[in-house]
C-alpha cells in the first residue's frame, strides 16, 4: 500500500509539473520592461529621499546629514571632530 502511494505521488508530481516551464511564454517588450524597472527605481528613490535626515543649525537652515559631524564647526554631539580652516575663494579660469 504504500508503495502506491508513493507511486501516486510520484505520478502527480510529474504531472503537476509537467506543464510548467521554467522560461517566459512570450517576450516580454522592451517599453513593459521599461516600466517595470522605472517603477521599481521611483519606488526605490522615493524611499531614499524620504529616509534622509537633515541637521540644522539655530536659524533653521540645513548645514548637513545628521549622525555626520557638522561641515560647518567640525563638531558631532557637542565634540570637536575636526577643525574647520578658512574656505578658499574660488575663482573661475575660462580655458
Amino acid at each position: 500500500m504504500i508503495d502506491a502511494l508513493q507511486k501516486g505521488s510520484v505520478i502527480l508530481f510529474s504531472k503537476r509539473f509537467s506543464s510548467m516551464s521554467f522560461a517566459p511564454k512570450k517576450k516580454a517588450s522592451k517599453v513593459q520592461t521599461g516600466k517595470r524597472h522605472g517603477k521599481w527605481l521611483e519606488l526605490k528613490t522615493r524611499k531614499v529621499l524620504n529616509s534622509v535626515s537633515l541637521q540644522y543649525d539655530a536659524e533653521g537652515n540645513a548645514i548637513g546629514l545628521s549622525h555626520f559631524a557638522s561641515p560647518i564647526t567640525g563638531e558631532y554631539k557637542g565634540r570637536k571632530i575636526y577643525s574647520v580652516g578658512k574656505t578658499k575663494k574660488v575663482t573661475t579660469v575660462r580655458a
